[in-house]
């Protein structure tokens, strides 16, 4: 068989945990891009479920963003593994993972989109890199149908946003505890799958500019979420985020 073939929505956080984890361990992989909705075809076709990222193994296709992390730790150097091999750290990243998998990347999802949705130049210049241009204008031309539906696959409603929002508050008060000693890193003195997935599902509400995928201008949001991002990106476990892009983040 080819390299693998990872299934994406470019812009997703899920996705850009996935590919940094790939890109990390060495591994040479395809990544074709789509935007949300159209992105259910081609996982089907690979023979993935429905979500992205799904990547097309050799060995299977793996259908969820920490499969893809553990089969990237399994082929990367030692210098370069995301999971320790002691079995007290190493279950303390898993649970890290999955923590910021279940809370921090559906929170920072649904607030993003509940001020990026309704902005149709803002939507377009964030989905529209690294996706068929078809899609593209089938997108734009069927979006309030398209709004409709990601409102309500993500529960974007007032109330959850208010409680994702403050939920985001409360896992960066959390990280920042966890850093206030001085750590370089989550676990150990390396970096770690937990990293990772801390970094880039943090990402959409710290914008950083390593990011793979163009973000707007913070000036483009209104004064209320511009002091929102400011807050997070001026947050100790923001800066260690940011850190994490600056240093860490190395792509093909």
């Amino acid at each position: 068989m080819s390299r693998p073939l990872m299934i994406s929505i470019p812009f997703s956080h899920f996705c850009e945990k996935a590919r940094w984890g790939l890109e990390r361990a060495g591994i040479d992989f395809e990544e074709e891009g789509h935007l949300p909705i159209f992105h259910v075809r081609a996982v089907r076709r690979i023979g993935g479920a429905r979500s992205v990222p799904t990547l097309r193994t050799a060995e299977g296709v793996l259908n969820d963003s920490t499969e893809i992390l553990l089969f990237a730790d399994r082929r990367a150097a030692a210098e370069r593994r995301l999971y320790p091999t002691e079995e007290g750290p190493r279950r303390e990243v898993l649970e890290l993972e999955e923590w910021f998998d279940t809370r921090l990347g559906p929170d920072s999802r649904r607030w993003v989109y509940s001020f990026v949705l309704p902005d149709r130049s803002l939507l377009a210049e964030i989905a529209g890199y690294g996706v068929p241009g078809w899609e593209m204008k089938l997108l734009m031309l069927g979006l309030p149908l398209a709004r409709a539906l990601m409102r309500k696959g993500m529960r974007i409603y007032p109330k959850q946003v208010a409680r994702s929002l403050a939920t985001l508050h409360e896992t960066f008060d959390k990280v920042g505890e966890r850093l206030a000693d001085g750590r370089r890193f989550l676990v150990g003195d390396r970096l770690t799958a937990a990293d990772i997935t801390f970094a880039s599902l943090a990402a959409p509400v710290l914008m950083p500019p390593e990011y793979p995928t163009p973000m707007p201008a913070i000036e483009r949001f209104p004064a209320a979420i511009q002091a929102e991002i400011r807050w997070f990106q001026e947050h100790p476990a923001g800066r260690f985020a940011l850190r994490l892009y600056a240093e860490e983040r190395r792509r093909r």
